[in-house]
């Protein structure tokens, strides 16, 4: 992106967090301030059905290391997530209270993997187990089709099941010592690839940003040594800091993620990580002329492609505004620059829902107005708020679709008629 185009960005950011908490008030006789349009005229509302120009829906968020959070997930065939976390430098020596010099690792005792749990999106009544497999490959292991085949008991460093009351924030996962010490002694990666399973469908969200997943073991039989505590650290690729930091933990969607929506169709979660976007054209004189009260997305909600206990699935719909200067035309690139969602409606829905929902603009049809059209797109994205992390999806018409049931903005509003003191 050029310079002058991040400039545009920039300035448009600045003008959206400082006109979020922009509202008027406006009831009665629309009693207006010291200085203020004529607003003695009824407010008047009109639907601009060719607001929306351009739809799309794009997969794949959130993007690889733009999250530390990440999903668990085994529903049979239906669905099934999988996460993977890389140590590729583990300690070789430790250090006893005293001496001179330090030890070689010679022995791993009461190895586990600790993780942390947001135990608010449990999911699941019964019993449920998560495997620990070594998944180290010299093959492309972000890759759904390498990483499979080494999820099978031959590679099996670790299993342990938990009753809903061992659920807790903190979690141990017990691994195989001599796994562990393998690794240690020949310098070799340990790269961890974790899976869930249970008679019931289960899910757990890992909370790794606040607490990276660890594994904790003892070196020596001397209860002076402390026990070496390993964080998750890739090393690879080794040109480049920013993917290694990506790849230290990831999830792997075996099952359950869905293709982009058919023609006519905008998509919003599911597990591919669905989001739309929308662009706008408001005529000019739409905007200049009149004072706008309120302006409303019209968005029609239909039959979801999820199904089973997906559709019952509660999901918290943000609206954000496109910051990309409107000179970036790859549309998923300009999906990726959201501003703030404070001061634009958010919705929750399930993938059941049917009908019109309305979004509220307002605040954002103002700005627009306020910066123009040389440095801003007028386009806003829709998201989950749990991007990623959910089986269910949102399915709306898009521009596309059946003319009456397209999206639309509709504008209460009163003319201008010139300033001066009431």
């Amino acid at each position: 992106m050029s310079h002058r185009n991040i400039r545009g960005a920039v300035g448009a950011a600045l003008l959206f967090l400082g006109l979020a908490g922009c509202s008027e008030q406006v009831a009665g006789t629309l009693g207006c301030p010291q200085l203020c349009a004529d607003q003695s005229t009824a407010l008047r509302d009109t639907i601009l059905t060719g607001a929306v120009v351009i739809d799309s829906t794009f997969v794949g968020f959130p993007r690889l290391g733009e999250t530390r959070d990440f999903v668990l997930l085994s529903l049979g065939d239906t669905a099934d997530v999988r996460i993977i976390a890389r140590y590729d430098t583990l300690p070789i020596r430790y250090r006893v209270p005293n001496a001179a010099t330090d030890s070689t690792i010679r022995r791993v005792d009461s190895a586990s993997f600790i993780f942390r749990l947001d135990t608010a999106l449990l999911k699941g009544s019964g019993p449920v187990t998560i495997d620990a497999f070594d998944v180290d490959t010299t093959a492309a292991d972000t890759l759904t089709s390498a990483l499979l085949p080494l999820f099978r008991p031959g590679r099996l460093i670790g299993s342990q099941t938990y009753l809903p009351a061992d659920l807790k924030d903190t979690m141990r996962l017990t691994l195989k010592d001599a796994a562990v010490l393998t690794k240690v002694r020949d310098s070799l990666r340990l790269r961890i690839g974790l899976q869930l399973r249970g008679p019931t469908a289960s899910k757990f969200r890992i909370l790794a940003g606040t607490f990276p997943p660890r594994i904790r073991f003892r070196v020596s039989a001397d209860t002076t040594v402390k026990p070496d505590t390993v964080f998750v650290a890739s090393a690879t690729p080794a040109d480049d800091p920013n993917l290694q930091r990506a790849l230290t933990y990831y999830q792997v969607v075996v099952a359950g993620a869905l293709p982009p929506p058919p023609l006519g169709r905008l998509a919003v979660g599911g597990l591919s990580g669905a989001r739309s976007y929308l662009r706008f054209d408001i005529p000019p004189i739409v905007l200049d002329s009149v004072q706008i009260i309120r302006a409303s997305l019209l968005l029609r909600q239909v039959t979801p492609r999820t199904l089973g206990s997906a559709l019952r699935d509660t999901i918290v719909l943000f609206t954000q505004p496109v910051l990309a200067a409107p000179a970036v035309m790859d549309l998923f690139t300009a999906a990726t620059f959201l501003g703030s969602s404070a001061g634009v409606d958010s919705l929750r829905l399930a993938p059941r829902d049917t009908g019109f929902h309305s979004i509220e603009l307002v605040n954002l049809v103002r700005t627009w107005r306020s910066v123009g059209t040389a440095n801003s797109t007028r386009a806003i994205v829709l998201r989950s708020a749990l991007e990623g992390f959910t089986l269910g999806e949102l399915l709306f018409v898009s521009s596309e679709g059946p003319v009456a049931q397209r999206p639309r903005l509709q504008l209460t509003y009163v003319p201008r008629r010139g300033f001066g003191i009431p």
